[in-house]
């Protein structure tokens, strides 16, 4: 039996080191349990179950953890788990406890002399602790024998001390909210954990390359010389795709081991920038499709970066850079997600070569085919209004105050109906003064006739009479005090705002009734656009109160001179006939805005005509 501790004793750096010997020593019967509860612990999973499969078998090495767990991960084909980590290395999908809770299931692909698959369960709350976990387990996954005295190492980068810093370092990475806090944690981590000097994050975009990070510099001014500086030296790297590695002092440069006497121009413009005593090592990060997605600069402080240490950070590199490719993706704006979404179809389509310029040349060419060759129906646009000429308009018969106002504009009115009424006080009281005239002349007029004076009973007769005309025209005047409607029709003219309480005088207009009946279209076409209008061309009205619904329309006639508009210019009065038959909510005065089809024209014209129009007035041509 091994010398292993209880796992659950163990802190996170005694795993590490469990994990270590565990690896390194002979193998005991108790190698797969124990190795399953240390990778149980470093990966905080519910659950673990380790297999090797043969053929369409599959034999449990270890099972551990909670008990339910374990059972849902033997859920499945294990072939066709393994099938589907030949590619990633891994696989995930979510299964269910017996109680039906959900699990997310991760399976990872061990490098052992027989195929063996590791499984790990974790709680549904846990799958923002997937990416760290993968991570974890990825690190540990050659569970080969150990080699013979003398025959080497089984791997520089599997689970050493330095790897392990690396480790914590990508899981801080993961769990930064957003990408600007990713790649200042990743570039400050380097270089706490390298050792380095500075460090920075180069992001590809397109052909160019941007600096997105800078160790120890929260916020840079993107147009500075040294940012220039980093980028064309990341333009370099994407150019070669390779790892950049310049010794100071250098007589050649080292392209992934190969020497090269053809030293980088902007990597040692670079270097004389930052004076690095060791060098500048320029890292390409690449995605899973093999293409370079960033850039990481190191500067180390005294020597230059051991091979081991360069295969642990680019190994670490690879890991966090799904993360911060989704990170990066977030933060952009939605233009900028849109052109990283079309730079692979594009180059795909158009070839690598400046696709976005191809791209906006082969729209703005097929544009200019469109306006120069293409055609569309085109309208003059005009104010237009109902109108009937079956109108009366109602005065003040005699001078007043306007007591009552019974309508407003827009009202339906009925034939005799009273609209107003004017202040009858004083010719009421005229009225009584008659009627006791008329009372007194008749009382004269009986005595006189008593009395057999002939001359008095003429006098008093035609007084008399004299005092019931003034009676009759009163009586008018109190009559001519309503103003009733001559029709059934719509009131639509006259303000009950306007015109209660105010005073008039004989003639004064008052309102305005019109039958809805024989309605036709009134257009105010601008001057500019009349040209285009000709008789018998047709249109289409849609009116403020009912927009969705269009009312068609024949032109008929024009009313030969321009009226002038104020700001809106000179405008002529075009008279049209409507087409559909009357509604019963259409009434006189109504307006919206009409459009008169004209025919079809050049899309350039329709677009650029008021701009030629214009240059050729201010400039004669």
């Amino acid at each position: 039996m091994s010398n292993v501790p209880a796992v659950s004793s163990l802190r996170p750096a005694e795993l590490i080191e469990a994990l270590l010997g565990l690896l390194a020593a002979p193998r005991q019967d108790d190698f797969h349990h124990r190795y399953s509860e240390l990778v149980q612990q470093l990966c905080q999973a519910d659950g673990v179950v380790l297999c090797q499969l043969s053929g369409a078998d599959a034999r449990p090495l270890a099972r551990v953890g909670d008990a339910a767990a374990v059972d849902a991960l033997s859920q499945g084909a294990m072939p066709a788990l393994w099938a589907a980590c030949q590619t990633e290395g891994y696989v995930h999908d979510t299964i269910s406890r017996a109680d039906g809770s959900p699990l997310v299931r991760l399976g990872v692909r061990l490098i052992a002399e027989q195929p063996t698959l590791l499984l790990l369960a974790f709680a549904d709350k846990q799958k923002a602790h997937l990416k760290e976990a993968l991570v974890r387990a990825m690190l540990v996954k050659d569970i080969r024998s150990a080699p013979a005295a003398g025959a080497g190492a089984a791997s520089d980068t599997a689970a050493s001390p330095e790897m392990l810093e690396l480790l914590a370092l990508a899981s801080q990475v993961m769990q930064a909210p957003q990408f600007s806090q990713a790649a200042l944690t990743l570039v400050n981590g380097l270089v706490r954990q390298l050792g380095l000097r500075q460090c920075a994050l180069c992001w590809r975009r397109g052909d160019e390359a941007e600096l997105v990070a800078i160790s120890h510099i929260e916020r840079f001014e993107k147009t500075s010389p040294l940012v220039h500086e980093f980028q064309k030296a990341a333009q370099e790297v994407l150019v070669v795709d390779r790892l950049v590695e310049v010794p100071a002092h250098a007589q050649s440069v080292n392209i992934d081991g190969v020497e090269d006497a053809n030293l980088p121009p902007a990597h040692l413009a670079l270097m004389q920038t930052l004076q690095a005593p060791a060098g500048l090592l320029g890292v390409p990060v690449r995605d899973r499709s093999g293409q370079t997605q960033a850039v990481v600069f190191c500067l180390p402080e005294r020597e230059a970066l051991a091979p081991k240490d360069i295969n642990q950070l680019l190994l670490m590199l690879e890991l966090v850079l799904p993360k911060l490719q989704a990170s990066r993706q977030a933060s952009l704006g939605w233009i900028r997600r849109w052109q990283a979404f079309m730079l692979p179809h594009l180059q795909r389509l158009l070839g690598p070569g400046q696709p976005w310029l191809k791209f906006w040349t082969a729209v703005g060419s097929l544009v200019l085919l469109i306006l120069l060759l293409g055609r569309f129906p085109y309208s003059v646009e005009a104010t237009a209004q109902l109108t009937t000429d079956s109108t009366r308009i109602l005065t003040s018969q005699n001078d007043g105050r306007l007591l009552d106002v019974l309508v407003d504009m827009g009202d339906w009115v009925q034939e005799g109906q009273v609209l107003s009424r004017l202040d009858t006080i004083e010719l009421r009281q005229q009225e009584l003064e008659i009627r006791s005239e008329m009372q007194r002349f008749q009382a004269e007029e009986d005595k006189a006739r008593a009395a057999g004076a002939l001359a008095d009973l003429q006098v008093s007769y035609f007084k008399r009479e004299q005092s019931q005309a003034r009676l009759k025209r009163v009586q008018y005047l109190l009559e001519q005090a309503e103003i009733k409607a001559p029709f059934e029709g719509v009131v639509v003219e006259g303000e009950r705002r306007n015109l209660l309480g105010s005073s008039v005088r004989r003639g004064d207009k008052l309102f305005r009734v019109a039958k809805v009946e024989n309605l036709y279209v009134v257009l105010q076409v601008p001057e500019r656009d009349v040209r285009d209008v000709f008789n018998q061309a047709h249109g289409r009205l849609v009116l403020l109160s009912q927009p969705g619904k269009e009312i068609h329309f024949r032109i008929a006639n024009f009313v030969p001179m321009a009226q002038v508009k104020g700001e809106e210019g000179n405008q002529f009065l075009v008279k049209a006939m409507i087409e559909d038959p009357v509604q019963d909510w259409w009434r006189p005065g109504m307006t919206g805005l009409a459009k008169v089809d004209v025919g079809s024209r050049n899309i350039g014209w329709i677009l650029l005509h008021r701009v030629i129009d214009t240059l050729r007035l201010k400039f004669w041509l």
